[in-house]
């Protein structure tokens, strides 16, 4: 007969270790009250701008690579049926190039004035072989102001992988255009896109020298 008695340790089931690719629950928590707030499931790219533990932690899990991520939404659509949509197509079924310009469209529509047009890629160059066109447009009547939405980088314009430093070498060269034309966009960045109600009122303080007539 065996006398020795067993420790505890042994006769007690081991304790789940959470695995550093699992989102933990506040994790979950801020992916569902930062997807409500923007009314879209959002990059992970604009988590590093919250520099809480579950934005830092969201953050690398979104440079682990789309199967990190994809983990992320699948985990946070099963504790939530209220989330709203993901990708580029707007609530109101417009279609967007990225998700950060869905963001900026989002936050806008609800405050747009009857008489102001969002437009999506307004043109700007009128002529020539070369076509250009804006994210997006702000227009009054005939005048419009052009915003440029950087899904690269924040304002610091440090971006973190090669795909983003291409990005924002495409938007510099974009601004160069704008330049030529002796034209002034408005620029969102990735950081501007986490404060909708900021956007809101950027948005409406570009409205009034439009029907002014201020300059574009």
């Amino acid at each position: 007969m065996l006398l020795t008695k067993t420790p505890v340790a042994a006769t007690t089931a081991p304790r789940h270790t959470r695995s550093f690719f699992e989102p933990t629950p506040d994790d979950l928590r801020l992916y569902r009250e930062l997807s409500l707030r923007l009314r879209v499931q959002q990059p992970s790219s604009v988590f590093r701008y919250i520099p809480t533990p579950a934005g830092q932690h969201l953050t690398r899990l979104g440079d682990c690579g789309t199967w990190a991520w994809a983990a992320v939404i699948k985990a946070a659509m099963a504790c939530w049926n209220d989330l709203p949509t993901g990708g580029k197509i707007a609530e109101d079924g417009t279609q967007l190039n990225s998700t950060p310009e869905r963001i900026a469209w989002e936050a806008l529509r609800p405050v747009a004035p009857d008489d102001i047009t969002l437009d999506v890629e307004p043109r700007i160059q009128i002529a020539g072989p070369a076509l250009f066109f804006s994210d997006l447009g702000i227009r009054f009547q005939d005048r419009v102001r052009y915003v440029e939405v950087v899904g690269a980088c924040g304002a610091d314009r440090v971006t973190r992988n090669d795909c983003e430093a291409n990005l924002l070498a495409q938007f510099d060269r974009r601004l160069e255009v704008y330049r030529q034309k002796c034209l002034t966009p408005e620029i969102w960045y990735l950081n501007d896109l986490l404060e909708p109600a900021q956007l809101q009122k950027r948005f409406l303080a570009l409205v009034a020298p439009l029907r002014s007539g201020g300059r574009s």
